[in-house]
């Protein structure tokens, strides 16, 4: 396994550049940034542009889902409640389709110590999708990978398709095999990678 995958050649990192992964926004529920890194500040740039938005350090379409998020926190309080809320929203960017996703993290009571946590990430294209193809996989299978392409846990993916968590491992055990990859992330660079 080691010679199919050098995280040097030049074919990962060209793999790499292709897709420049996640962008991470973490920030105060009274909208002050606290961390941006470079991804999502690009994305945000996109989202901005698409938009015709000028002159806000975010753009609006971020600035209403993070308000939406801050709203339910007020009905929060546990801290165990963040699990049970997750938001996602695709927003249009100059160079395409943006997915983001949010959670809010309820503080220990004091409504300065409540984060929300977002994540930007450009939008497969169709053209991945139909690389399925080449794996062989099964209707469930296929809907297993889409769940991956999204950033779906094992259990969300279970509950989309209605089946169990383990059923859910099982699929993508199976798609492992058919890819010749370990990993959920090698799952998804065999799909949207090149042919070889």
């Amino acid at each position: 396994m080691k010679d199919k995958f050098n995280q040097y050649s030049e074919e990962t990192q060209r793999l790499a550049e292709e897709r420049a992964g996640h962008g991470i926004l973490l920030m105060t529920a009274r909208g002050r940034i606290l961390l941006i890194d470079s991804r999502a500040a690009e994305l945000c740039q996109q989202i901005r542009v698409a938009a015709g938005d000028r002159g806000r350090t975010l753009p609006l379409p971020i600035v209403k889902i993070v308000n939406e998020i801050a709203e339910s926190l007020d009905s929060r309080s546990d801290l165990k409640d963040w699990e049970a809320f997750s938001l996602r929203r695709v927003i249009d960017g100059q160079e395409g389709r943006i997915l983001v996703t949010g959670i809010g993290v309820p503080g220990r009571g004091h409504v300065a110590e409540r984060r929300i946590l977002l994540t930007l990430d450009m939008i497969m294209t169709r053209t991945s999708l139909r690389r399925l193809d080449a794996f062989h996989l099964s209707p469930r299978e296929t809907t297993t990978v889409k769940g991956l392409f999204k950033g779906s846990t094992n259990k969300e993916i279970a509950q989309a398709m209605g089946i169990s968590t383990q059923t859910a491992k099982e699929h993508i055990k199976h798609i492992m095999g058919k890819t010749k990859t370990s990993t959920r992330t090698g799952i998804i660079m065999a799909i949207a990678g090149p042919h070889k």
